[in-house]
């Protein structure tokens, strides 16, 4: 039986938490969270117990301790539990800064505990389908990909102050927030690494959020492909694009739409392409968030990983990549120039 202790139990956790109880040999022994009413709605939905107090997370009865709390705090708790030997999944980003997931990632070698990135996107079975898609080479050669995370949060956030109002507990604003999603993710589909920058950052629209409600990031990858990331609190739209030499796909996750054009056909269990050189729609499956039966689960493939002990799909060395990425693209835009993204390993 693996004991888990979940914190931070609102926000994105709020989509997932109940994972913890239909999971096999799983027990959801703790939530804890500064908010009464979502600790009282996790005993409802079949914690253990609760707590506001963090240390809660480290005792003796938790084998595992779910990170889900704002980006300043991911270094002070990731670090507590895994000195304590805890295997930890930590909500993106892994930090909000290169020198806490530094000591994130010393933490976690110096552990009996296992570290993973937990990532939303790997819950929808187009992400998969589009990635066998690519290795079989129905897009052929990639040449660029472009990418969209934006919402009008910034436009509804309140004067009084939270960790999104200031800067520096979140580490930037919309694009470590949002866009270190596609970061990850177009790294994954390419199995290949982002190596320069150059960005434009700014606030437009968003007085009351800290960083930026806006910045577009042009990137360049090893392989040679180009990419471009716009993330905005101040507009909506979700989408992910991928142009190849024998067709381009674009994902629309708000709308639940795929839409692909290709030179020949592809046919799958989601999928039948029977209209070669021709547009076609299609509405994606659901995401898996809290299907535990689905071998895509996150939080299933973090706990495999651990039973089985194999490497994470998403570890922490992937986290600070990503971060990497994102620190890059603010420095670029701050120093009006390209910038090169430190390896991981040596930041």
């Amino acid at each position: 039986m693996l004991h888990v202790a979940l914190v931070g139990a609102g926000g994105m956790a709020r989509n997932y938490r109940k994972i913890y109880t239909l999971l096999p040999d799983v027990e959801w022994t703790a939530a804890i969270d500064l908010n009464p009413e979502q600790l009282e709605k996790c005993r409802a939905e079949g914690a253990k117990r609760t707590s506001e107090d963090f240390a809660e997370a480290l005792e003796m009865d938790i084998d595992l301790v779910d990170i889900s709390t704002p980006n300043h705090l991911h270094e002070q708790q990731a670090v507590a539990a895994l000195v304590a030997g805890k295997h930890v999944l930590l909500q993106k980003p892994i930090a909000n800064t290169m020198e806490a997931a530094g000591r994130i990632l010393k933490a976690a070698a110096g552990s009996k505990g296992v570290l993973g990135m937990y990532m939303s996107s790997y819950a929808n079975p187009m992400v998969w389908e589009i990635k066998q898609m690519m290795e079989e080479g129905h897009l052929g050669k990639i040449q660029s990909v472009r990418a969209r995370d934006s919402h009008r949060g910034g436009l509804r956030h309140p004067p009084e102050a939270t960790w999104r109002s200031s800067r520096d507990q979140t580490g930037g604003g919309s694009f470590i927030q949002l866009s270190i999603h596609a970061v990850n993710l177009m790294q994954w589909w390419l199995s290949s690494p982002i190596v320069e920058v150059s960005a434009f950052s700014q606030n437009q629209y968003s007085p009351n959020i800290g960083g930026d409600d806006l910045t577009v990031c042009i990137a360049k990858f090893a392989g040679g492909a180009f990419g471009v990331f716009d993330s905005g609190y101040a507009s909506e739209g979700v989408i992910r694009e991928i142009y190849g030499t024998a067709g381009w796909v674009r994902m629309f996750e708000r709308e639940n739409q795929l839409e692909m054009n290709l030179d020949r056909p592809y046919t799958s269990g989601w999928l039948n392409y029977d209209t070669p050189g021709i547009r076609k729609t299609f509405s994606m499956p659901p995401r898996v968030l809290d299907d535990a039966s689905s071998p895509i689960n996150p939080h299933r493939m973090f706990i495999e990983a651990i039973r089985t002990g194999k490497k994470p799909m998403m570890d922490g060395e992937t986290g600070r990549r990503d971060l990497a990425v994102v620190i890059a693209a603010y420095e670029s835009a701050a120093q009006n120039k390209s910038v090169a993204v430190c390896n991981s390993k040596t930041a």
